[in-house]
């Protein structure tokens, strides 16, 4: 085997994909299975994970894709996750926590009060975000650890954002309907400084932890906004889901062996000016 495949092969390692069916999330599904990976999608969007299974065309990507609908900020159903994961697919290897809540699963409803200005935002709001957000992924994390520790080893990467390292660019908005609320920046910094505290404490357990932070996707946004924020990015575009496929091959294969407790910030270079 050439080493570049050596490096990046996940052959016959089994992930979970924690918000799998989201837009970025089955994006990051379907490289690490094309990589060999079996992935477990876990994501409380069930039915929609399922359908974009269906709509693949190829057959073996569709067998190593398995779909478990739950809720990541409820402990019970994340335990019986995985101790069904386990028992179904033996050892587990790495874990995404790439889910976020933004008021609707499928689509920009900017009528949700996930999306009120900072002056108004509602409590329940705010409590609803850091309970997915931030209390899913510490959820997820922490009840992989065994099944990690029966693996000998794991890699686990949280998905951040770009809004994680700095603030919202208020200005970008105009008449979208569409902000950025102050919880979703909240939560996604402290996201980072949880994949630290991972990386530090598990690093003697073999387990590995590392933070990706994209930039803005592509999501049928008006045309007024899609032209302010490819203004402010240096590459001059919003991103593609594709466009970080590559990263998390990278984060979550041996290519990475010397890395934890890193942010990658894959942004077009909007954090570089």
């Amino acid at each position: 085997m050439k080493l570049v495949n050596k490096l990046f092969s996940l052959e016959n390692r089994t992930v979970v994909v924690g918000g799998g069916a989201g837009q970025i999330g089955f994006s990051l599904c379907k490289i690490l299975v094309d990589a060999g990976a079996h992935v477990l999608i876990a994501d409380i969007d069930g039915e929609m994970a399922a359908q974009k299974v269906a709509a693949l065309e190829d057959e073996a990507s569709r067998e190593r894709i398995h779909v478990y609908p739950i809720d990541v900020s409820n402990k019970s159903e994340v335990h019986r996750f995985f101790q069904q994961a386990s028992a179904s697919h033996g050892l587990l290897y790495g874990l995404i926590n790439c889910f976020h809540f933004k008021g609707n699963t499928r689509k920009l409803d900017t009528a949700s009060n996930f999306f009120a200005p900072f002056e108004d935002y509602p409590e329940e709001a705010w409590d609803m975000v850091h309970e997915v957000n931030l209390k899913g992924s510490f959820l997820m994390s922490q009840a992989a650890i065994p099944y990690f520790q029966d693996n000998g080893c794991g890699v686990i990467v949280n998905i951040s954002s770009t809004y994680g390292n700095v603030s919202a660019n208020k200005h970008i908005y105009g008449d979208s309907g569409i902000n950025s609320p102050v919880a979703y920046g909240t939560s996604k910094a402290a996201l980072i400084n949880f994949t630290r505290y991972l990386a530090t404490h598990l690093a003697d357990q073999n387990i590995r932890a590392n933070c990706l932070s994209p930039g803005g996707v592509f999501n049928n946004q008006s045309e007024e906004f899609i032209t302010n924020y490819s203004k402010l990015t240096p590459l001059g575009r919003m991103a593609k889901a594709d466009d970080y496929q590559g990263a998390i091959l990278f984060l979550m294969s041996d290519a990475s062996t010397y890395m934890t407790g890193a942010n990658l910030v894959v942004d077009g270079g909007w954090t570089a000016w």
